[in-house]
Order: structure tokens, then sequence, then C-alpha cells
């Protein structure tokens, strides 16, 4: 009886992450960019029109170590990530006001990124067509409104090689949002025989919101998120191409290679329920199956 119990306690609460993971809906968005100190463009108010993906460049520099002591690299083999990123358009089904992204007189929105770690899951191939698969597990992003243009990529253009992170004036201005890493995987390919191997690879992040700026986040009625739901409901997934990455052997002291690399790529911004919700929703689930089976055995 006690075993029966357990089990079913298991699988009622399982099947509810799996319900709600599943039922997990994307945002439509707008922001109030008055609200992190950009001015109106082109119209009366602050309010872009109403998104449903954000748009991106950005540049990285990947650290790879050799955790495992066994001088090559292989599964369970960390690495660290620095970053820059800069947003590039406001992904809608038509044209909307953007109240001046990137454009003169208007305003930058720029990320930046020191610590987002993860490890090495798979290692095949070799030579110049060696495929690596990653997944992440911490780090934290940081996002910025400025209304000076003046982020600058290390790698202007994004040329072959690149240069990797390093760049000025992506942590300028307005702090919009924090975002801690909770998951993601990613795979490319990187040659080493000393080529760089273009447009191979990518990467799927989800990250959850720590501190969003009040006013900013509005859904697609112009209400701000924060007075919807707990910010810890809300999610931030991201997917992005990995173009020219390239490695040096022997940088820094310590690491089996650093991998500079571009992406461009978009995110959405999602909403699920919290954790302890689903928790009180199984309990309530779980008694009513005690409750039932009590009653069918006296039956």
């Amino acid at each position: 009886m006690e075993d029966d119990m357990k089990k079913l306690g298991v699988l009622i609460v399982s099947l509810m992450f799996m319900a709600f993971a599943g039922n997990a809906y994307s945002l439509q968005l707008m922001w109030d960019v008055g609200v992190a100190g950009a001015p109106a463009h082109g119209d009366a108010d602050t309010l872009t029109g109403i998104f449903n993906q954000i748009g991106f460049d950005s540049q990285t520099t990947t650290i790879q170590y050799d955790t495992n002591n066994d001088n090559v690299l292989s599964a369970g083999d960390r690495f660290i990530d620095s970053g820059d990123l800069r947003v590039n358009n406001l992904i809608a089904p038509g044209i909307i006001d953007t109240e001046g992204l990137g454009q003169f007189g208007g305003y930058e929105v720029t990320a930046i990124w020191n610590d987002v770690e993860g490890y090495v899951t798979s290692v095949s191939g070799g030579g110049s067509n060696t495929q690596i698969g990653v997944r992440y597990d911490t780090g934290t992003i940081d996002f910025y409104l400025d209304t000076a243009l003046d982020s600058s990529f290390a790698n202007t253009g994004g040329t072959t090689p690149p240069s990797g992170a390093g760049g000025t004036g992506f942590g300028n201005g307005t702090l919009l949002a924090s975002l801690s890493v909770l998951d993601g995987i990613g795979n490319t390919f990187i040659d080493f025989t000393g080529n760089d191997l273009a447009n191979q690879g990518s990467v799927e992040l989800s990250l959850k919101f720590t501190y969003m700026l009040e006013g900013f986040w509005l859904n697609s009625a112009g209400i701000d998120l924060l007075d919807l739901n707990p910010i810890e409901w809300h999610l931030l997934t991201t997917d992005m191409n990995i173009d020219t990455p390239n490695q040096i052997l022997g940088v820094p002291e310590g690491a089996l290679f650093t991998a500079y690399s571009n992406q461009n790529g978009s995110a959405e911004i999602t909403v699920v329920p919290e954790p302890g919700t689903i928790l009180l929703l199984g309990a309530g689930l779980l008694g009513t199956g005690i409750y039932m089976r009590r009653r069918n055995r006296k039956a």
C-alpha cells in the first residue's frame, strides 16, 4: 500500500511538471523605452510596437579547460564563456515602431556576460571535422539600454577569423534585466588543423529573469509583466547560430584552447507557472487519489 502511494505521488508530480512545461507560452511584448531614459522617436510616446522576438548579434570567447586532466578534449571538460550582445531588431509579423532602436537620436540595447559555464557532452570526428556537443549549466547575463550608440564589437563586420568578445560600450546605460542560466545545449565544429570553419554550430539557452526594470517590459495590452506574474515565472529562451569558430591551442595557461565565435540569433520571453504551484496542485491530486483509493477499498 505504502509503496503504491509513493509511486502514485511520483507519477502525479512528474505529470504535472510535464504538463505545465508543455503549456509554457510565448509573450507578445512592448517596451516603454522612456522608462529607461530614451526619448520619443518619431511620435508622441515612448512605446514600441508589439513584437514576438528580439533579434541580436553577439560575440563570444570560450576558454576550454582540461577538467579531466587527460590532456585531450573529452566529455566532462568544463568551459567558461564571456561575451557581448547587441539587439539589432524587434521581430514582428509586420513593420513596427521600434522607437529608434539603433538609430541616431534613439537608443541601443546591449548585453554582457563573463561567467556563463558548461561542460562538453560529446566529442566526435577529429582534425578538420571535430564536432563538440556542450551543455550550459550556470552563469548570468545583464541587458542595458543606452541613449549613446557607442557599443563596438572587437570584430566589427564579422570577418574571419573573429576576434572574440572584448568590445566596448556593452555595459553602459540603464539596467533592463538580469538573467541566470537554467540550461542550454549546443554543438559546433572546430578545425584543429588551424583553419576556420564558417557557419557551423548552434546554441539554445534557457534563462530565468532575476531582475526586470519596472515599467519597461510590457505585454501587448501595455501592462507591466511584473504586475501580472512574479518575476521568477518569466524565462528568456534564445536560439543562436554560431559563425566562424576558430581555435588557438594553449591559451591561456591551463586551457586546452580558446575558441572565438560570432553568433546571430533571436530570443523570446515565455511564462511558466512556478514549481511551488505545480507541487501544490500535485499534492491536491495525490490527496484525491488517496481518498478515492480508500473509498474503493471500502466498497
